[in-house]
């Protein structure tokens, strides 16, 4: 079965042209590095500055609202010191289409990094620079506009700033709070700029990780003090067995390794250590963390917006992004566990207010922040055949408006991506983020190398009215009423869902047939796929999961908290570390393929999780049907099955699902399956199920199609591939 879908997927993959017939145009501008803004957008006379290719659109669009337009930029850099925005007056009403491209078999790249140039070797010693480095260091002076930046390029490379050893904060989490770290004796020196340091901590849980400026050290107590809150407790994650999980950056004492550097924005000086001893002319400071934004009429209070629309970016790369800064008002603005922000301008490329436009065939890279965002009112946009690579924050986010009744982020579709390497500075960003978005089309894209969570698709809120839980501020009070007057809002059972889930927007969301592998490498308790406090009828539907191999996966397919009415179907789950499948509602998994969970790591390490195939922690799970699956172990004795309990959470049995008609097969311990099958049938359910050889027809070579004379077949199993969509 993988030979096909991986044949299908390196053809997709070859493909960056739209899936839309693009329209013959009326008008064609061109735009090149090396032409004049006093020429007539000519071919041979073309604009210089995309700015001026955007002012003849609009006269031409002021004529013919329903112009046919395509803006080619040749061959070259195009630098950026604002954002490009695209308002009403780029809007094409239907049967018109507004077209930037690159120029056929030429690369034009759009970047937001200014060249620092001026470099000269370290003269005078710095108080706190290592010795080692006082000879290898230089310093350039900033422009007297540049703000404060976070990330620091050579040509597409991300240079690291300068970070102290890693640590662990001393105080347990019931004694921390969200603004004081307590670290360890000696850790604290009388730093020579610590005005300009941050402190990166991974803070009481293991899912997200905080940048946080250092406001204030007591050396002689051991605390750094902050004004904005990290997401919980400056403590230990807890689970997740880290050694380190928090860090100074930006500090002289800690320019101590080749290709580190640190800013100093009081003394508008940059210093760095380079690789080949003197710094390359490619080295760049980004200007922006947002490159280019659509951007409607947004009436936030009100119930109607008015999109942009008919915009087409195509065959274009976009570089050199900042990551944003969060600030002390964040409380209640992050969305899921803060792993991004509502809202901000934090994208390199921003859809706020827009209707069918498309983002095709770009490349995406070394950036500080996420890619592409669509916020708020965003509807039949297209992100497709895209490269997202080398981020420091999420692929691709579609954010829209909290819980309420203006549900306008929708039907849009991430076809054919190849998203890999994100999420490099803020780990917990996903590859792909769904937030209160809904009837969206998440397929056929590539999935890789991701700290954290390749797929999130959520609706998560602490529905606190005071605006202090997660993601508060985001309801829309005003809209929802009396509604919910009497309803236990914190409540995870199937009646209190049920009283909110009109206002959940992230509903019937169809992630389907994606490559994912290599996922959460660096943060703990997360997932290849997952999905938690949405609205119903989601579908994850013939994903190929494998090689997830970290310690810290959780399980492969996980419907978390509050979360009702999710269809897990035909997905195939291939030497994978952590569990199969996590549940704790409501749900259907059916037909899927779950094959060799690892317990241990190529290099011997244990994974945290193992607590079986099929796992229900807490929560109501009555109803929910589990049936023609197929487990396949090859350790003896492994885990199928775990039941789990939390105090003040539902209990859940496998005995209140429909469980029937699955197959388990261990070749490495005959008793795997029967003994399981045995207990689970005196409970009434299972009833049909076989502890038997599916009969793959080379499991070794990767080839899960079974047999014809399967006993999965006689079950009611639905076989699958790629081909099938």
């Amino acid at each position: 079965m993988i030979k096909p879908l991986l044949c299908v997927l390196g053809l997709m993959f070859l493909s960056v042209a739209s899936s839309h017939a693009e329209a013959i145009p009326q008008k064609v501008f061109y735009v090149s590095p090396h032409g004049s803004d006093r020429n007539p957008g000519s071919e041979t006379a073309p604009f210089k500055s995309i700015e001026f290719a955007q002012q003849a659109v609009r006269k031409a669009l002021s004529e013919d609202q329903a112009a046919k337009i395509t803006v080619y930029l040749r061959q070259g850099l195009y630098r950026l010191d604002e954002t490009l925005v695209f308002d009403l007056r780029d809007s094409a009403r239907d049967g018109g289409r507004i077209v930037y491209s690159g120029f056929p078999n030429e690369t034009a790249i759009i970047s937001a990094g200014l060249p620092i140039t001026n470099w000269a070797p370290l003269e005078k010693p710095i108080p706190g620079l290592p010795d080692k480095a006082r000879d290898s260091v230089w310093v350039a002076s900033l422009p007297g506009d540049i703000p404060r930046f976070n990330t620091l390029y050579a040509g597409e490379r991300r240079l690291p700033r300068a970070r102290t050893k890693g640590f662990v904060p001393t105080v347990p989490r019931s004694k921390a709070d969200k603004y004081t770290l307590h670290v360890p004796s000696g850790a604290i020196e009388n730093w020579a700029n610590s005005d300009d340091a941050d402190i990166r901590i991974i803070p009481g849980r293991p899912w997200v990780l905080n940048y946080v400026p250092v406001v204030s050290a007591e050396p002689e107590r051991n605390l750094l003090r902050t004004d904005v809150p990290v997401t919980y407790q400056m403590a230990s994650p807890g689970f997740g067995k880290f050694d380190e999980s928090a860090w100074i950056e930006n500090l002289f004492e800690a320019l101590d390794q080749p290709g580190e550097w640190i800013l100093d924005y009081n003394q508008r000086r940059l210093y760095y250590w380079p690789e080949n001893g003197t710094p390359g002319d490619d080295i760049v400071a980004p200007l922006l963390t947002e490159l280019l934004r659509v951007e409607g009429q947004i009436d936030y209070e009100r119930p109607k917006d008015t999109p942009v629309r008919n915009l087409v970016f195509q065959n274009l790369t976009f570089t050199h992004n900042d990551r944003m800064t969060w600030q002390p008002t964040k409380t209640g603005w992050g969305i899921q566990h803060d792993w991004e922000m509502f809202d901000k301008p934090t994208a390199i490329i921003r859809f706020r207010g827009a209707e069918n436009c498309t983002i095709a065939g770009c490349r995406l890279a070394a950036g500080g922040g996420t890619g592409i965002r669509l916020d708020l009112h965003c509807m039949n946009n297209r992100i497709e055949n895209n490269t997202i690579e080398h981020l420091g924050g999420v692929g691709v986010l579609l954010c829209g408006y909290g819980p309420g009744t203006k549900d306008v982020n929708k039907t849009n579709a991430v076809l054919n991506n190849h998203i890999h390497h994100v999420g490099q500075i803020l780990w917990h960003s996903p590859a792909i983020f769904v937030w209160q978005s809904g009837r969206n089309r998440i397929t056929h894209n590539h999935l890789h190398h991701t700290p954290y969570t390749p797929i999130v698709v959520s609706g998560r809120i602490i529905w606190d009215r005071t605006g202090k839980g997660e993601c508060s501020k985001t309801v829309r009070w005003n809209e929802i009423g009396h509604s919910l007057d009497g309803v236990d809002l914190r409540a995870e059972t199937q009646a209190s869902w049920n009283k909110r889930e009109p206002y959940l927007h992230a509903r019937k969301n169809l992630v389907e047939l994606n490559e994912i592998h290599h996922g959460m490498l660096g943060l703990g308790d997360g997932n290849a796929i997952y999905v938690s406090g949405c609205g119903a009828y989601n579908v994850i539907r013939k994903n190929y999961i494998h090689d997830m191999i970290s310690t810290r996966v959780n399980a492969n397919i996980r419907c978390d908290d509050d979360q009702h009415l999710t269809i897990i179907e035909r997905n195939l789950i291939f030497n994978c570390c952590g569990e199969g499948f996590i549940t704790k509602g409501k749900n259907t998994i059916v037909n899927n393929i779950v094959y060799n969970l690892m317990e241990e790591l190529p290099d011997g390490r244990q994974t945290l999780h193992r607590r079986g195939y099929l796992v229900l922690p807490w929560g109501e799970v009555t109803g929910s049907v589990i049936q023609r699956n197929i487990f396949f172990s090859l350790i003896p004795g492994q885990t199928i099955l775990s039941e789990g309990k939390r105090q003040g959470k539902p209990v859940p049995n496998l005995k209140d699902c429909q469980a029937d008609y699955n197959i388990f097969f261990n070749p490495k311990d005959p008793k795997w399956g029967s003994e399981y099958l045995q207990q689970q049938q005196t409970d009434g359910v299972e009833r049909h199920s076989l502890f038997a050889d599916p009969l793959f027809c080379n499991a070794s070579e990767e080839n899960f199609r079974i047999k014809p004379e399967s006993p999965a077949l006689l079950m009611g199993f639905l076989e699958f591939t790629l081909e099938d969509n």
